[in-house]
């Protein structure tokens, strides 16, 4: 009889093991890129990210976060609210820049500048990190997004030890803009986003250097970028 009893409450237990494993397995939301999650992976993407932002991810998206197990690691994050700059006042509005990572044998990092109104000025913003004591090992994806817009850039200005990449502020509401981006697991990584105060070419908003004591600890504006950028200060994680 207790055989029978330890034999039963091993089969219970097995059974429950191969509930949760079948619950852990099962689709939670498909994109219309066909990209499937399961309620884990949407809720990890909902973390580093924000929840919504599933609809954007690509296979390859997927595929980067599956090969180097990132659905299974904690996320840090860090987040600080902007005043949006108008030529030289400032509005009450804010704007909300946050960066977070997620390592395991790399960091997969992402930086999200998000718009609480709509800007004025909408002209080359620009937006870019910068590693102290690591690397930078990949660039992966720059997004806008926005009420029925989205558009990806990949035309990125490396500089030593970071990046930039300007980006054309859309004139829609509920704008946001996403940098994702590899390191190492070493160093202390430094993310800013600045608005320009008035209208400028593609190639002004280009002109600077990356580097410490810049805007946002990122940029160093130089030439006919000087002075036009609205020097909010960046995140660092």
């Amino acid at each position: 009889m207790k055989k029978r009893i330890i034999f039963l409450a091993v089969s219970f237990l097995g059974l429950i093991l191969t509930i949760k494993q079948v619950y852990a397995n099962t689709i939670f939301y498909e994109n219309d890129n066909g990209v499937k999650l399961t309620q884990k992976e949407y809720d990890y993407i909902s973390n580093l990210y924000w929840d919504g932002y599933q609809q954007y991810l690509t296979p390859n998206d997927y595929d980067v976060f599956k090969e180097m197990n990132f659905f299974d690691k904690k996320i840090e994050k860090q987040t600080i609210n902007l005043p949006i700059s108008r030529s030289t006042s400032v509005t009450s509005h804010m704007r909300t820049l946050s960066i977070a990572k997620s390592c395991n044998s790399n960091c997969v990092v992402s930086l999200v500048e998000a718009w609480n109104g709509t800007p004025t000025i909408k002209s080359y913003d620009v937006i870019g990190a910068r590693i102290s004591g690591g690397e930078i090992t990949n660039i992966i994806k720059t997004i806008v997004t926005g009420n029925n817009y989205s558009q990806s850039y990949n035309d990125y200005q490396k500089n030593g030890n970071g990046f930039g990449v300007s980006v054309l502020v859309p004139n829609v509401d509920n704008i946001k803009t996403i940098v994702t981006f590899m390191t190492t697991t070493n160093g202390e990584i430094f993310g800013s986003y600045q608005h320009t105060m008035k209208n400028i070419s593609k190639s002004v908003s280009e002109q600077y250097i990356i580097g410490a004591g810049g805007y946002g600890n990122v940029f160093n504006f130089r030439f006919g970028a000087n002075g036009v950028y609205d020097g909010a200060p960046g995140v660092s994680i």
